[in-house]
């Protein structure tokens, strides 16, 4: 029996955590190969796979060493495999496959990733193929799967983001002047993100984010902009988060003024949204306002929750134990419903997933008291522990994959 395992989508900084999971699974479960397709699906179709060393993986301690590493050691992709099964690419990735006599293929990813998962199955079933599983495992630092309590990936990338606007409220609180500095926050259509940004309030004398916007919100730029006069009367340097993809009711910001692009799946890439209304108080406000951009740091923090790092490397683990005998399921995560935070994990069929967006409850959205109560229970005991990071000369340094492949 031989495994191929690969990673898709944006990176996390607990991506690796699956990918340990899943190796791990897979030497104790004593398969004969271990495969690791580079770039995600596009590897196999490139023929771009490695094999793991055993003996190398355990001297290295490369378990260890992947859950400290942030973003995705295998490289990434952002295909989307045709919507018709008959195209050929699909007769191509199971010659593939089959070449390297693969019984499991575990693909690490976010619900475009599980679209792929999906069609793979899809496609057994029409042509009747047996002796592969085909087996998803989720992540996103967006955290909007559906079937779950929470995504791996978001708790490290909120830890990250508080501890970011911690460090920012001690420069803006410098100068005796009125200011307004906008965070833009990724999350895509989800304001799970920018949301837990108000995390950074827990037990504090003042208020780190005194406003936050999401894509959930549907308020006009006047709107706005009372509620940023408002908040100066009590505060001179105000911090405000805006999550990428919040948009005016009235679609001033409108996606197209910010980019004439596509990713991969077809989605707008939808960045730069602090920028523009940084510029708007600056002119309407005549006040001191900058925007600051979290972009990629957000995802690729090495400042990695140990609890998210945990589930995540549970759930890679799981991936291929559901592999062994299934296919066409993704292992999830709920948190029991319990005083002490403890998960349990299940199974469900990428359909579930693939192609949908989780959003914040609607009741939570009803002021920003009730949002920032919701989302700090719902966040703190995500972002507990932090993952221990090896230094050399002052810097991190992280396992390299040529440290433990043949």
């Amino acid at each position: 029996m031989n495994i191929i395992v690969a990673q898709s989508g944006g990176p996390t900084s607990v991506i690796n955590s699956s990918l340990a999971g899943v190796i791990s699974a897979g030497i104790e479960n004593n398969f004969d190969k271990i495969y690791l397709s580079l770039h995600g699906i596009e590897g196999i179709i490139n023929n771009e796979i490695v094999e793991v060393d055993k003996i190398k993986y355990e001297e290295v301690k490369a378990k260890e060493r992947l859950m400290a590493r942030p973003s995705s050691i295998l490289g990434s992709c952002r295909f989307k495999l045709p919507e018709s099964i008959d195209d050929e690419i699909f007769e191509n990735i199971f010659r593939r496959l089959k070449d390297y006599d693969i019984s499991t293929f575990i693909y690490i990813g976010g619900n475009d990733s599980m679209d792929t998962v999906m069609k793979l199955n899809e496609y057994m079933k029409a042509h009747n193929i047996e002796g592969i599983n085909i087996i998803g495992c989720p992540k996103t630092i967006d955290n909007d799967l559906m079937e779950m309590d929470h995504s791996p990936g978001f708790a490290s990338a909120a830890k990250y983001i508080t501890s970011t606007l911690r460090t920012l409220r001690t420069d803006v609180d410098i100068y005796d002047l009125k200011s307004v500095t906008f965070v833009e926050i990724m999350g895509r259509h989800a304001g799970w993100l920018a949301a837990s940004a108000l995390t950074a309030n827990y037990q504090m004398n003042k208020d780190v984010v005194n406003l936050v916007y999401l894509p959930e919100d549907k308020k006009s730029l006047d709107h706005v902009l009372e509620e940023i006069q408002a908040e100066l009367e009590n505060e001179n340097n105000l911090i405000v988060v805006i999550a990428e993809g919040f948009r005016d009711k009235d679609n001033k910001l409108d996606e197209e003024k910010f980019t004439n692009k596509n990713d991969a799946f077809g989605h707008k890439i939808v960045s730069g949204v602090a920028s523009r209304l940084a510029d708007l108080v600056r002119d309407r406000l005549e006040i001191k306002s900058r925007a600051v951009e979290l972009s990629i740091a957000q995802r690729t923090s090495n400042l990695i929750s140990k609890t998210d790092a945990i589930e995540a490397r549970n759930l890679g683990y799981k991936a291929l134990e559901l592999g062994i005998d299934s296919t066409n399921l993704i292992p999830v995560l709920k948190r029991k419903n319990i005083e002490e935070y403890q998960v349990y994990y299940d199974a469900v069929s990428p359909d579930k997933i693939a192609n949908k967006e989780m959003k914040i409850p609607e009741a939570w959205l009803a002021n920003k008291k009730t949002l920032e109560e919701k989302i700090t229970s719902y966040t703190l005991p995500l972002i507990e522990g932090r993952v221990e990071q090896e230094y050399k000369n002052g810097m991190p340094v992280f396992v390299e994959l040529g440290d433990f492949i043949k």
